[in-house]
């Protein structure tokens, strides 16, 4: 278990650009050598790749909520009218 560990910390590191170049270079080694190494950091990538989907889903919603508040809501016409103003010019 010890031995998955470092390999999930050595993995997060090396993708994010983190590790030190000369361990970099052993790491990429071990990845040429060992296939469930060269598994696991895909599958590591793979979960990066989905958080940041879903968090960009997440923000696209969040900014949509701002939106409907802003431009839908009687009580803000006058920041409405503000804002057209400003891209009218």
């Amino acid at each position: 278990m010890r031995t998955s560990l470092h390999n999930i910390r050595s993995a997060e590191a090396y993708l994010k650009g983190e590790m030190p170049t000369e361990e970099a270079l052993v790491f990429e080694a071990r990845l040429l050598t060992d296939p469930v190494l060269r598994m696991q950091v895909r599958f590591q990538q793979k979960a990066y790749a989905l958080l940041r989907l879903l968090y960009r889903k997440q923000l696209k919603q969040e900014a949509t909520a701002v939106e409907e508040q802003l431009f839908n809501s009687p009580d803000k016409e006058a920041f409405r009218q503000q804002i057209s103003q400003l891209f009218k010019s």
